[in-house]
């Protein structure tokens, strides 16, 4: 059996996809947007193994100016369970093939930092086992932050507009330096900004809804506080297991960083947007996050949850020295 090569997404692939669930240890959840968001991947490299034209297995990265990143590494069901997948990688010609997708893509497209990384949920050990037998080592970490508000308040002046220069300096100035930051994304549909009552731009950020089906949340008592939200009123209303939509921001500005105009702006995004949770990335070295992650309100499912940690993996020498860029698009 052999890798095929091609620069689409295939039908077979989001197939696959669609009957994927990720996490082990951790949180587990279903992507149902998978239609809806596969077909935005930007510049992919996708390889796929068939037998009998069935797909077992696909490797897609996304090309990019600075390196590749590892959007889907993706088995059949068959082999997800029981531990199939170990046992077949494990099996010296399939690994070789996959060594050598790795090397290929490498050398033709290294990218300016010779970089490819992935992320990986920390608790998930069957794909931090996986990572390891290719050489991706863990770089940095990033926390799973969760802001929620039952009844988010509305905010005046609150408003969603195209990016324009204005929005695209004021984002550069904070994230050009992070490792890995890059435009593609920001570019499509809106920028959710807060302007003062004389036209100044208090807030922005990037928002992107997700749907989920959540098996199981993060934390310790995740398996069975999922199994009892349906009957929990409060909680109800917050996370809904068979079609759970939530936002998640991306290049957040903010003109006074303070908790008090985290909170409002992100509770004005929710009121608009009509949800009541995000789940937002971010490099735990990042400054803003750094800054006020200990004096905002996060909301009540950080209360119960906490922060769940995901690894920055990386394949080679490379070492991010500069917090991370978190594109939305890559978590989802």
């Amino acid at each position: 059996m052999k890798f095929e090569f091609t620069e689409v997404i295939t039908p077979e692939l989001v197939e696959l996809l669609e009957e994927t669930t990720l996490g082990t240890n951790g949180a587990m959840y279903r992507h149902l947007d998978v239609k809806d968001r596969i077909y935005q991947t930007d510049a992919p490299l996708s390889f796929s193994l068939k037998r009998n034209d069935h797909l077992l297995a696909n490797i897609t990265f996304c090309k990019r100016s600075f390196g590749l990143y590892l959007r889907y590494f993706a088995f059949d069901k068959r082999f997800q369970s029981k531990g199939k997948a170990r046992q077949t990688i494990q099996k010296s010609a399939l690994k070789q093939e996959i060594e050598g997708v790795f090397q290929r893509v490498e050398k033709e497209h290294a990218g300016n930092l010779h970089m490819c990384y992935a992320y990986i949920d920390a608790r998930n050990a069957r794909s931090k086992w996986m990572s390891e037998q290719f050489g991706f080592q863990t770089k940095a970490k990033l926390a799973t932050q969760s802001f929620t508000r039952i009844y988010p308040k509305h905010v005046l002046s609150l408003k969603k507009e195209t990016l324009q220069r204005e929005h695209l300096d004021w984002i550069r100035s904070k994230y050009q330096n992070h490792t890995a930051y890059f435009e593609e994304y920001l570019k499509d549909g809106f920028i959710h900004c807060w302007h003062s009552a004389d036209g100044k731009l208090l807030a922005l950020g990037k928002f992107t809804t997700v749907t989920w089906e959540i098996n199981r949340l993060p934390g310790k008592l995740g398996g069975f506080f999922v199994k009892l939200l349906p009957y929990l009123p409060v909680f109800r209303k917050l996370v809904n297991v068979k079609h759970h939509q939530f936002l998640v921001p991306e290049a957040v500005c903010l003109a006074d960083e303070s908790p008090k105009v985290l909170e409002t702006f992100l509770a004005g995004v929710l009121h608009m947007e009509k949800r009541q949770m995000m789940l937002w990335w971010n490099d735990e070295r990042d400054p803003l996050y750094m800054k006020l992650k200990d004096q905002v309100n996060w909301g009540i499912m950080h209360r119960i949850l906490g922060i769940s940690p995901v690894d920055v993996v990386i394949r080679g020498d490379f070492q991010p020295e500069n917090p991370m860029y978190i594109a939305a698009f890559d978590m989802i």
